[in-house]
């Protein structure tokens, strides 16, 4: 008996620590046909791979899909049927539009859905979404071919937030503490298409800006937006025009620090069990089936 208890005990210690220590998200990455003024289809393609090939994204997330050409076109594509089923499953999930496009599998063009799109749902359960390169949710490139544009009315649709604008104003932007923080590789540069931070005020979002332009203190990129009703997080981040950056893309390794260091601390992708809980739970468990 004294045996048994024993054996009881390391198996209940390594059946805690397995549930504790067990990737509680899951990712997909949208890789698909690029706006090629903004980021080249090359660039997007290597950054996914980037990003799914990272050893801290795999330990993170439980499952990492990328879907390309022809995955998302309409609700009911393989990307669509992702979004979906991440909807309402109970724990949050992460989007990465690597293209920094928004094809019809997450909003339909032009502004179909102003409300209830896919993505509204996906971030209103409390999900992640993230887009790299151009103009948040602007428009797609799906097949190729450029949509008719959702302009600014996609993001402000989202957001909830009528009138809202990512339009180019202020200079280069300079890493805030938030940003030496949480993107420690983070560098000053231009954006094109920066966060206007007054937009924000009296809303029910709060925003955190890795960078602000000297010139413009409401100016800002990358930055993420918390929202404070359902807990949905967008972030919108390195929205410059060009294709192939030069010297390390910061589209892929920012991306990285960006879900290594502050989504891991500030959302709940891989929140942890309490071992003192589960204890309690499984060793009733254990001593009803002896």
């Amino acid at each position: 008996m004294k045996q048994l208890f024993h054996i009881s005990i390391l198996s209940l210690s390594l059946f805690v620590f397995a549930v504790a220590s067990a990737p509680a998200a899951d990712l997909a990455i949208y890789s698909g046909p690029t706006n090629p003024g903004w980021i080249s289809q090359d660039a997007a393609i290597a950054n996914a791979e980037a990003i799914m090939n990272d050893d801290q994204m795999k330990a993170i997330f439980e499952s990492i899909e990328n879907y390309g050409d022809g995955d998302e076109v309409g609700y009911d594509s393989p990307l669509g049927a992702w979004m979906q089923a991440h909807t309402g499953n109970g724990q949050q999930d992460v989007f990465i539009a690597a293209s920094g496009t928004a094809p019809s599998a997450i909003y339909q063009f032009p502004n179909a859905d102003p409300d209830d799109s896919n993505i509204e749902n996906f971030i209103e359960d409390g999900n992640v979404f993230i887009n790299v390169a151009d103009w948040i949710l602007y428009m797609s490139y799906e097949g190729g071919t450029r949509s008719a544009n959702n302009a600014a009315d996609g993001a402000a649709n989202v957001f909830d937030i009528p009138g809202l604008s990512f339009g180019a104003r202020g200079g280069p932007a300079v890493p805030t503490a938030e940003g030496e923080k949480y993107l420690p590789s983070l560098v000053e540069f231009q954006s094109d298409r920066p966060w206007h931070l007054e937009q924000f005020d009296g809303t029910d979002w709060e925003v955190t800006a890795f960078a602000v332009s000297n010139d413009d203190p409401n100016s800002a990129d990358p930055a993420v937006a918390v929202n404070t009703t359902y807990g949905g997080i967008i972030a919108a981040m390195w929205q410059k025009a060009q294709p192939e950056w030069e010297g390390d893309d910061p589209r892929a390794s920012g991306v990285i620090e960006f879900i290594a260091n502050w989504l891991m601390e500030n959302g709940s992708i891989a929140t942890p069990v309490e071992p003192q809980d589960k204890i309690a739970t499984v060793w009733g468990k254990i001593k009803s089936d002896r």
